[in-house]
């Protein structure tokens, strides 16, 4: 990830982002991930959502509106983190039933898990999030 960042056009967005026309190079990626981890994500969530709305405003997207009215809107859905035990009230529970190679009795595995759920604006050949539910 890095390397495919550190491209001239990123540093230079992302200086402009920040207010630093100065940058020459981006962080790498393991410190970004470790300044987003002390970041309140309703925070992060805000920013996400102020820049979509000024790209709308901005009328940035307009060419790729669906017959010049609709927007593509895609929708997906995986699993973000899985535990062995419970760790949280919004946990979902899955059970699995298996073979026990050992002894031959049946029993059933139970996994914890959250998933996420988010909605993207197909914009040429990118998309953006642009709502996001966790289960």
């Amino acid at each position: 990830m890095t390397n495919e960042f550190n491209k001239e056009e990123c540093i230079k967005n992302v200086g402009k982002w920040l207010g630093n026309e100065d940058l020459e190079e981006l962080p790498h990626y393991d410190t970004i991930n470790d300044f987003l981890a002390r970041v309140n994500p309703a925070e992060l969530e805000r920013i996400r959502i102020d820049m979509i709305k000024k790209l709308f405003k901005k009328r940035c997207f307009d060419s790729y509106r669906i017959n010049g009215e609709y927007w593509g809107i895609a929708i997906d859905g995986t699993g973000i983190f899985t535990f062995d035990k419970k760790h949280c009230e919004h946990c979902l529970k899955r059970e699995r039933k298996y073979i026990d190679k050992e002894t031959g009795e049946e029993k059933t595995k139970t996994i914890y898990m959250h998933h996420v759920l988010e909605a993207k604006l197909i914009v040429g050949n990118m998309v953006l999030s642009v709502t996001l539910r966790v289960y």
